[in-house]
Formats: C-alpha cells, sequence, structure tokens
C-alpha cells in the first residue's frame, strides 16, 4: 500500500465527520493504494458511528486505543499502518483535493528524505478579537494554528518543527531506524493542552540525520474556533506548553532553588503577571499578551517541575 492517512481524535465526533467529508473530496492519483486510520482516543462520544457512516465512502479502519493520550494513539496507528507513508493530520482540519497528492509527489522527488510537511492555514470559523488576529502569526501561532514556515520548498530544521503534526508526512520505518517513537508523556490527553510531540520527534529526526523537506503546496486548513479566541484558551494553553518544556527538562538549570523551582522562573512568572494586570487596558495587545503568554508558560512549568520533585 502507498500511503496511510492517519487521523486521532478524541470526543470530537461532529469536528471529525467534517474532516472526513473532506477526504472524500481528495484527489487520489491513478493506481495509488491508501487507507485511512482513524484512531479513537478513548472517546465517550459517537466517534465509533461517525466512522462507521464513512466506511462506504473512505477506505476507512477504525482503531480504538484505550490508553489515554495522544502519544499513545499515534504509536498504535503507525505500527497498525499499511502503508509506505504515513500522512497525520488532526480531526478539526480540511484537507485540500491535492493534499495527499503533493505528499506522494514529494516522496517520490526525495527519497532520502525521512519525513515532509506542508502548510497548516487558519479558517476562522468566526471573526477574531483583533489582538488575535494581529499576533496569530507569531506569538499566538500555536493557540491559532498558523504554521506557515515557508512558501518556498525547503529542508526543516530543528527550529521549524513546531506545529507541523496536522500536516506531517513519515516515511515508514523511519522511527524505527531512528530508534524513537511519540512520547507517552507529550500531547494532548483527556483534553488537556499538554502539546510538543511532535515537536521532539521531528527534532530528534534533524538530530540523528534523517532530513524532512517542507512541500508548501501541501495545504490544509485548520477551523478555529471561537473557543480558541479567547484570553482563558491562550493561558491554558501556554501552561500547557511551559508543563512540556519541563518534562523534556527544556529548563534552563539554576544554583538558586525556590520551593524546588529555579528561583528566575518564580521572577519570570511574577513580574509577567504583575505587567499584566498592570498593562491589559492601558497598553497596545502586543504589550499585555507578551507578559501574559510568559506569565502563563512559566506557571506551567513551574507547576510541572514541583510535581515531579514530589514523585
Amino acid at each position: 500500500m502507498h500511503i496511510s492517512v492517519i487521523i486521532c481524535t478524541y470526543n470530537r465526533c461532529e469536528s471529525l465527520r467534517r474532516t472526513l467529508v473532506t477526504l472524500c473530496a481528495l484527489n487520489i492519483p491513478a493506481g495509488v493504494e491508501w487507507e485511512v486510520i482513524v484512531a479513537d482516543n478513548n472517546s465517550k462520544d459517537a466517534t465509533p458511528a461517525v466512522c462507521d457512516e464513512f466506511k462506504t465512502k473512505l477506505p476507512l479502519r477504525y482503531l480504538f486505543e484505550p490508553k489515554q493520550g495522544k502519544s499513545n494513539a499515534l504509536n498504535t496507528s503507525m505500527q497498525q499502518a499499511l502503508g509506505k507513508l504515513h500522512l497525520f493530520t488532526d480531526d478539526d482540519v480540511d484537507v485540500t483535493p491535492d493534499w495527499v497528492a503533493q505528499h506522494l509527489d514529494a516522496a517520490a522527488r526525495y527519497p532520502d528524505a525521512g519525513f515532509f510537511s506542508g502548510r497548516v492555514v487558519p479558517r476562522w470559523e468566526t471573526t477574531p478579537p483583533k489582538w488575535v488576529e494581529e499576533h496569530s502569526r507569531t506569538v499566538l501561532s500555536g493557540v491559532t494554528v498558523c504554521y506557515q514556515p515557508s512558501e518556498t520548498e525547503m529542508q526543516v530544521t530543528a527550529d521549524m518543527c513546531g506545529g507541523l503534526g496536522a500536516n506531517l508526512c513519515l516515511r515508514q520505518g523511519v522511527l524505527d531506524r531512528a530508534g524513537i517513537s511519540f512520547r507517552k508523556d507529550l500531547g494532548p490527553s483527556g483534553g488537556d493542552q499538554v502539546r510538543y510531540e511532535e515537536v521532539l520527534l521531528l527534532r530528534q529526526l534533524v538530530e540523528k540525520g534523517f532530513p524532512g523537506i517542507h512541500i508548501p503546496t501541501a495545504i490544509v486548513y485548520h477551523r478555529n474556533s471561537s473557543e480558541r479566541m479567547t484570553e482563558k484558551y491562550v493561558r491554558e494553553y501556554l501552561v500547557g506548553e511551559g508543563i512540556a518544556l519541563a518534562r523534556m527538562g527544556w529548563i534552563e538549570p539554576s544554583k538558586h532553588i525556590w520551593f524546588g523551582v529555579p528561583r528566575y522562573l518564580w521572577r519570570k512568572f511574577l513580574e509577567n503577571a504583575i505587567l499584566y494586570v498592570l498593562t491589559r487596558y492601558t497598553r497596545p495587545s502586543g504589550v499585555w499578551l507578551r507578559h501574559e503568554t510568559r506569565a502563563a508558560g512559566s506557571w506551567g512549568s513551574i507547576r510541572e517541575l514541583r510535581r515531579l520533585r514530589k514523585r
């Protein structure tokens, strides 16, 4: 089989249905054998029924992964996938008709590449607040899922590995050759906002000499709901990012420790929390949002470092 399209999902059956509808419109090249794997990560909603609806419209296989955590679903899916290419997207994405064809073409043109990434373009479900729109490509690129590292075909570097999971293609067996897998304590689990599962994996691939190629013509659209356009969601997302950084050991060490945490992290959290309060309604969004995101990220790392210390 040439390619396996893999979607991991958790309790978002209606959003998944919309994604599967777009898969039905794919232009699959003649002679290409493909499959769609939906990995249900312990959903309690109508996800199985939605998958049943599409089994006559798509070459769809339903997998149930009872162990909570997206990385568990990702690893299980790759073990079960039959394709020589494993193409990942999310359950809140609309794919473009030539999406699969573009990845197949890239894989043929770059036989030595271990993985391929494409563009993830935001599709706003409602008009975003001005502060969200202004910063969607910078400090909020993760929240708004606006990952467009380049409109030029190029090799992926380590600093480009963030946010590619919604449009990512791995060659079958590349992770085995690299001796890695999606780390199980990273990635969303039961609705939390801990991410970075693909960031760490892709950086490891690059560092181990398995190059990746960015394909700007392989495009998907991420549906940004009104939920993502609130400060509450931004804070939760950045707290999750701080947790992930602590779990990966990406926190700068310090000789000065307060309550099990580097002193500079407490200072960063407190200073930015205070400055956010002081600037929220008096300064431009570029000022208060910077303080808000720094405070949230620092707090996530503090929480996780203290939890790990108690283990």
